[in-house]
């Protein structure tokens, strides 16, 4: 402000503004209401309005009991400025003339006029403007002058005075009321729901040129919104398991102590994305689904990072309490197999479960490391069920990695590149041929699926030897036969090897379970994580927004069920609006689909594979005392004796093909493993040994599979030539000792 401009205002300057205020106002409305060719702009308006507001605020309540006492006619008016001849004289003390600039005093009262835009319930301000106050003068809301404006963050109270009676009212910008939620925590409920924090909301208001939350007021807003959104989440999960639960009891199915079992999908992601080389991140989920309900049951999220711990750790503070998330110390590729792992863990502590099913990715160590810690008991068996489009990339992928390596002959690379959907669809012409094959069995059906799985790259690469009918015709397949070319160079084998691991799950082929289901929630994550493209792993925000994806996938109404949860009432009108129109999106989009499918068209990802970690299950670390082990073993002794042999030997004659076969293999000492455990020496650890028996993978060797697919001809031919019946035998459990046990291969009858 020009100081030599504008010194001292005196009571009869004031009065004289007052005139001059007036005289303008009615000047300018009378100069545009007689031309009747000049329409009042918004700019003019605006322009007087200002003017008018710069002279109103500048009178106050000391200047205007002082005005009625100061004639007019002591003051000289010019074009540019106001001067003052003369002084008034009070009771106390003399004022100084001085000279009044105009454009001074308008720059220095705006400053005090409200700008911006404000978030207000509309109705609401309405109905404040609306009340009179009690004056007693028959005031209203037209004879107040603005006075001041308090922010609080989106909330805003606006502060105004009575001209008349001097009364002061205040507006506030929403109804403190419970039936809606407050626009602070509204906004920040809101970054949760789109995935944004709290620069992007920041951004966002000064673009709209509005007042913000401050840092440290989101966070605050934040972490009460996580504590509801987590309770929100482990309801919704509740509700989940009791459905599940449910349903299985409907069917029957349930284990032997009575406890209902179901099948579940289960998989992992991180808060950053890979790209297949960098597994560092610092945040993970593990999730587990229902099959049937297609909710979540469980969350298990891992955090390696704590903002606070780490800033008091690097200075060698001591860490004040607080609430830390950091409950993750291992390496982020092991995370996927530990939350799951909790999920079994807590699955009949929470719905009254059992898992007696998994159906997931073969690129985990989830199964390795549910075998080892047998969380329903070592005698409850948890099959693993591949998932049927993680299958077939990996094949594709495999072949087209194959087909890049130039060492090999170029026409055969070209040959596989350009028949690569083939391959694939050489896979699921097999599966869907036996599946749907009246009269065989399971086991028939998966050796069939195996035999042609096994045929299929000599078919694509022309040899049609062993194709069946259905599977090719020979006169309009493809005559050149690249098989002798590819075997010389040696691709051929690593094709078989890519087939043989096909091969080996022909049994989830047939199943043709997938977890689309787990890939669909993991996009609902990543809309809350911003595509995973911020980092929200500093403190709990990554796992507030985890429980946000929860109630969202379950629910299918996020905003309905968290504004129940905070008011007890049901969104407003627009809120409902919007829930209405988004389900009429989801209605027509699934009937669209129905009517008009769609030809799924597949990519072609490149995997350079993971790293060491990645799959590798994490050792026990569980000691029991000498006593407790001898308690267990007496147990574990006792309830071998009380099983019947005979229906096992007769259940189990498939062997390699049954998994009782191999459950009761695990808990007994068989003839293939007996010497090497008889000649251990007394000071030789036992521990790979019986790390090896109850864990180790199948083997799988040319040898072992040739055996495989030859015993029944080579059983027809002995019988042939020996003139014996042979028959194929289970397991021989030893009656005095049945912690003992064989599997011989045959048993035969000499015929008379």
């Amino acid at each position: 402000m020009d100081v030599n401009a504008f010194k001292v205002i005196s009571p009869p300057a004031l009065r004289l503004i007052k005139i001059l205020q007036t005289q303008m106002d009615q000047n300018i409305k009378k100069s545009i209401s007689t031309r009747t060719d000049i329409e009042p702009t918004e700019e003019t308006v605006e322009s007087n309005d200002k003017l008018v507001d710069s002279f109103s605020g500048l009178i106050t309540d000391d200047t205007r009991v002082l005005e009625d006492y100061t004639p007019i006619s002591n003051f000289n008016i010019s074009e540019n400025n106001v001067q003052l001849d003369n002084t008034f004289v009070d009771s106390s003390s003399p004022t100084q003339g001085t000279n009044i600039n105009i454009s001074t005093i308008h720059s220095f009262l705006n400053i005090r006029t409200l700008s911006g835009r404000r978030i207000v319930d509309i109705k609401y301000l309405i109905d404040q403007v609306q009340t009179r106050h009690v004056g007693g003068f028959d005031c209203s809301f037209v004879d107040m002058d603005y006075q001041s404006e308090s922010i609080y963050g989106f909330q805003t109270i606006i502060t105004f005075k009575c001209r008349v009676c001097n009364i002061k009212k205040t507006l506030y910008s929403e109804r403190c009321n419970e039936t809606m939620i407050p626009i602070n925590k509204a906004v920040v409920n809101a970054c949760q729901t789109i995935g944004i924090g709290h620069s992007q909301m920041s951004e966002l208001a000064a673009s709209l040129e509005m007042p913000s939350l401050s840092c440290n007021a989101f966070h605050r807003l934040q972490t009460k919104v996580g504590s509801i959104l987590k309770n929100s989440a482990f309801d919704e999960m509740k509700k989940a398991g009791d459905e599940e639960r449910k349903m299985a009891l409907e069917c029957g199915n349930v284990d032997s102590d009575g406890i209902p079992m179901c099948t579940v999908v289960a998989d992992g992601q991180w808060s950053k994305r890979s790209y297949k080389t960098k597994y560092d991140a610092l945040s993970g989920v593990a999730t587990i689904i229902g099959l049937k309900t297609q909710k979540v049951l469980f969350v298990g999220i891992r955090n390696k990072y704590c903002v606070i711990c780490q800033k008091y750790n690097s200075k060698n503070i001591k860490v004040p309490e607080h609430e830390c998330f950091l409950n993750w110390t291992k390496p982020s590729t092991a995370m996927e197999a530990d939350g799951v792992l909790e999920g079994f863990t807590k699955s009949i502590e929470m719905h009254g479960l059992k898992y007696n099913q998994l159906i997931g990715d073969g690129d985990s160590s989830v199964t390795k490391k549910l075998n080892e810690l047998s969380p329903y008991g070592p005698t409850f068996s948890i099959k693993k069920i591949e998932c049927v489009n993680h299958l077939l990339r990996n094949y594709s992928s495999k072949l087209t990695t194959l087909a890049r390596i130039t060492k090999y002959p170029i026409r055969i690379r070209k040959h596989i590149l350009t028949n690569i959907l083939r391959f694939r669809g050489d896979v699921i012409k097999a599966v869907r041929h036996w599946k749907y094959t009246v009269g065989l069995s399971k086991l028939e059906k998966i050796k069939e699926i195996r035999k042609d799985l096994l045929n299929g790259p000599y078919h694509r690469l022309g040899q049609h030897d062993n194709c069946n009918k259905y599977f090719c015709n020979q006169l309009t397949s493809n005559n050149m036969n690249l098989v002798p070319e590819a075997e010389n160079s040696g691709m051929m084998q690593e094709i078989k090897n890519y087939a043989l691991r096909l091969a080996n799950n022909s049994e989830s082929l047939l199943e043709n379970k997938n977890n689309n289901i787990c890939e669909q929630f993991n996009a609902i994550i990543n809309k809350h994580i911003a595509g995973k493209r911020i980092n929200f792993s500093n403190r709990g925000n990554y796992n507030t927004r985890v429980h946000a994806a929860v109630i969202s996938f379950n629910s299918k109404e996020y905003l309905r069920c968290i504004h129940k949860k905070i008011s007890n009432f049901s969104p407003g009108k627009f809120g409902k609006k919007y829930l209405k129109n988004h389900e009429r999106i989801l209605e027509n989009s699934s009937r669209r689909r129905q009517l008009f499918p769609k030809k799924n068209k597949n990519k072609k990802p490149v995997s350079n594979g993971p790293d060491a970690d990645y799959g590798i299950a994490e050792p026990l670390s569980v000691d029991f005392s000498p006593e407790e082990i001898e308690d267990k073993k007496k147990k574990f002794l006792a309830r071998l004796e009380n099983i019947n042999v005979v229906q096992i030997k007769i259940d189990t004659r498939e062997q390699t093909d049954s998994q009782l076969w191999y459950q009761e293999r695990k808990i007994r000492l068989t003839a293939s493993s007996f010497g090497q455990i008889c000649k251990m020496r007394p000071n030789t650890s036992c521990k790979n040994s019986v790390y090896n028996i109850l864990y180790a993978n199948n083997v799988q060797a040319k040898s072992l599979q040739y055996g495989k697919d030859m015993e029944i001809a080579a059983r027809k031919k002995a019988e042939e030539t020996m003139n014996f019946t042979v028959k194929p035998c289970g397991l021989f459990i030893d009656t005095e000792f049945p912690y003992l046990a064989a599997s011989p291969g045959i048993v035969y009858k000499i015929m008379s």
